[in-house]
């Protein structure tokens, strides 16, 4: 059996650094906005918000033209629920309990996730020696990473680490899912994952939480906005596009750049310190992004 592979350009990069900044600043949006309101009313909000962004620009673009008879509704109905409401509300629900950062730095075991169930549940994307090689090294970085955490992880509440781990876990599922479906364009793939969840959140909320939008504080307005308009409805139609371009397996480094983010942003906007272990946990997951990038993505031939 003969393979082709799929090697990463410049413009991946720049999509994935763009994601992790976007995303990486939402585990504190989350964490503003739980403080006023139920995780299903977070979770509704910013899937109508971000539902209603994509569903103007596909109105205004022409984009809402599909074949309704051909579409694959049992992978879009899994992909609303597991690839985005189910992780939308276990990150909201655990960041009531659990610090912001803790979960972004959670949020680097999703990679291996990935990279292992492309290999065992995909049709195309294989594992070479080098993908599994950049996985176990950004991997060490994490750990590294989060060894000034780790006593944060031991005060937190265990339900909410656990599930932390499984929201990420759901979005390497939704990832997966994703790829190799053509009939859908990333915008309109990711206007029916909203769709779908806001199907559920809302009735939810309503009935579990009775929100009070009144309420909310400036602040959580704008974390909802953010959220909503730029974590969701930009982020979620360019997370599609980078795993059509370069694969699921390459997608989940967002997981490794993540965590770094983090860092930085706690050192240029709050002050914090970069120890000498987060320098080198930085340089490990910059040299495992190399290797992946190097690696490429072995493609199946039938």
């Amino acid at each position: 059996m003969s393979h082709d592979f799929i090697r990463p350009k410049l413009m991946d990069f720049a999509i994935l650094l763009l994601l992790s900044v976007i995303w990486g600043s939402a585990f504190g949006a989350i964490k503003v906005a739980v403080e006023s309101t139920g995780p299903f009313t977070l979770v509704a909000a910013r899937t109508v918000i971000g539902f209603t962004v994509l569903f103007i620009f596909l109105a205004a673009s022409g984009g809402l033209k599909w074949d309704y008879a051909k579409l694959p509704y049992r992978r879009l109905l899994a992909i609303g629920l597991f690839g985005t409401l189910l992780p939308f509300f276990l990150i909201s629900w655990a960041e009531q309990t659990v610090d912001s950062a803790v979960a972004g730095l959670m949020n680097g075991a999703g990679p291996l996730i990935t990279v292992l169930g492309a290999h065992f549940i995909t049709r195309d994307e294989l594992m070479t020696k080098g993908r599994l090689a950049g996985v176990l090294i950004g991997l060490i970085g994490i750990v590294v990473l989060m060894r000034d955490g780790l006593d944060k992880l031991g005060t937190d509440s265990l339900m909410g680490q656990l599930a932390l781990v499984l929201a990420f876990s759901c979005y390497a599922a939704g990832n997966l899912m994703v790829r190799g479906q053509s009939l859908l364009t990333p915008v309109q793939l990711a206007a029916s994952s909203l769709f779908i969840a806001g199907l559920v959140s809302v009735p939810a909320a309503l009935w579990l939480e009775t929100p009070t939008p009144q309420n909310w504080p400036l602040s959580v307005w704008g974390a909802i906005l953010w959220l909503g308009i730029i974590s969701t409805a930009f982020a979620f139609s360019l997370r599609y596009v980078l795993i059509e371009r370069a694969g699921a397996g390459f997608m989940a480094n967002v997981g490794y750049l993540i965590p770094i983010v983090a860092v930085l942003i706690g050192f240029f906007i709050l002050g914090e310190s970069i120890s000498p272990a987060t320098m080198l946990a930085m340089l490990t997951i910059l040299i495992s992004l190399y290797i992946t990038r190097r690696a490429g993505i072995r493609l199946r031939k039938r």
